[in-house]
């Protein structure tokens, strides 16, 4: 099935036939009932993220399948109104779009109009509230440059996500000989106004670290904004409670960072398996480790801090328990700030 095929079943197009000659390139597509979860579902596709002189580019189109008569908007099919990444900014959701670099570990903002009260660096017009049943219309966000190494991002628009989407050059073409007014999918790409991208700003800062992770030989602790993990086979040796001796230094990484982290003072500590063994086998060895852990954490912290265990077993998996890399994430140990 060519990209434009693609397009032309998944998408549909309402007003005039998409051309056979433009290509309609589909990066990822999620499904999205958004804020009204009637009739069939929306769809939400990633035509490019493009990498320009002054900015990213994010070309992507939102589908009201034929047959769904709900009054629902194409801003409602990208979830309630956030401002996740724009923050203070007053704008519309075409403005909430965010690309995520799943290695660097950051979350890169959209930009800055210059005016307080400009909507966006994005499409305007509210074209999305105008989207009817079997249309797909074509919107374009700009975000923070990208650096020159980082060739692969998620895509985050409103409350929707699209992962794996690669980084390539230049503007989509051709542009839509019509840009005044809705741009249908399939009848070419928007015109990126070089004057908007030149006056805009990324916003302070221009990215969010997402996640920063503590080097020791085995990569074992990973941090989060409100918790810690730890990886299992460095702690215990195979269906073993007993803290092996690498435990040590990973549970000393993880006390260092619980005290940077702000009002880190009540801690529950989770354990947490794969599917390997019968079920309730995994729960009570995930029990035994969390209590292992959050006796050895508590001398490492000192005083002052409340630390509670439990253990789920294999019930809340991180990654398929199909593949060994798979099973070894899911067996592990986390630290949750709050107790939550």
């Amino acid at each position: 099935m060519t990209a434009v095929a693609a397009a032309a079943l998944v998408l549909g197009t309402a007003g005039a036939a998409p051309s056979d000659e433009i290509e309609v390139p589909i990066k990822g597509q999620v499904l999205t009932g958004g804020t009204q979860p009637k009739g069939a579902p929306g769809v939400l596709t990633i035509h490019g993220v493009r990498r320009l002189s002054n900015a990213t580019i994010v070309y992507w189109s939102v589908a009201k399948p034929e047959g769904n008569t709900s009054t629902q908007t194409g801003e409602g099919f990208l979830g309630a109104d956030t401002t996740a990444f724009y923050q203070s900014r007053v704008g519309p959701k075409e403005g909430d779009v965010a690309l995520i670099d799943g290695v660097g570990l950051k979350a890169y903002r959209p930009l800055a109009p210059p005016g307080i009260g400009d909507p966006c660096v994005c499409s305007q017009g509210n074209d999305l509230l105008k989207l009817q049943p079997g249309q797909a219309l074509v919107q374009w966000s700009g975000v923070a440059p990208l650096p020159p190494d980082v060739t692969t991002v998620d895509v985050s628009v409103g409350e929707q996500v699209v992962s794996g989407v690669p980084v390539e050059d230049g503007p989509l073409e051709p542009l839509a000989k019509e840009q005044d007014g809705p741009i249908v999918v399939g009848m070419g790409w928007p015109e990126i106004p070089s004057e908007a991208l030149a006056a805009a700003k990324p916003l302070e800062p221009a990215f969010y670290p997402l996640v920063s992770r503590i080097s020791n030989l085995e990569q074992s602790v990973t941090t989060t904004q409100d918790s810690v993990s730890l990886a299992a086979d460095v702690l215990f040796a195979k269906d073993s409670a007993t803290l092996t001796a690498k435990a040590q230094g990973a549970i000393a990484a993880a006390a260092a960072e619980i005290k940077k982290l702000e009002g880190a003072k009540a801690l529950k500590v989770t354990g947490h398996a794969d599917s390997d063994a019968a079920d309730a086998y995994n729960l009570t060895l995930s029990k035994q480790r969390a209590a292992a852990v959050a006796a050895a954490l508590g001398k490492a912290l000192g005083g002052g801090y409340t630390i509670t265990s439990e253990g789920k077993g294999e019930t809340e998996p991180i990654a398929s328990n199909k593949t060994d890399a798979g099973k070894a994430k899911n067996r592990r140990v986390t630290i949750t700030v709050g107790g939550q």
